[in-house]
């Protein structure tokens, strides 16, 4: 008797892709703004609804 090789079908299922290719999420743009401290005119980047500087910040509070 002649054994015949079963065909195999593929395990790799077709349009999925593995989550280790996928690429990172995309971010909407920077939300950092430029802003001028009112009380010493230092300049700094934030994302906060604020207009005074770290320094400043802590001295008001104090």
């Amino acid at each position: 008797m002649v054994k015949r090789k079963k065909t195999r079908e593929s395990k790799i299922m077709v349009g999925i892709r593995c989550q280790c290719q996928d690429r990172a999420v995309e971010r909407a743009g920077s939300q950092l703004r430029q802003v001028m401290c009112k009380e010493c005119g230092k300049i700094f980047k934030t994302n906060r609804a604020t207009y005074f500087c770290f320094n400043c910040e802590k001295k008001k509070k104090n």
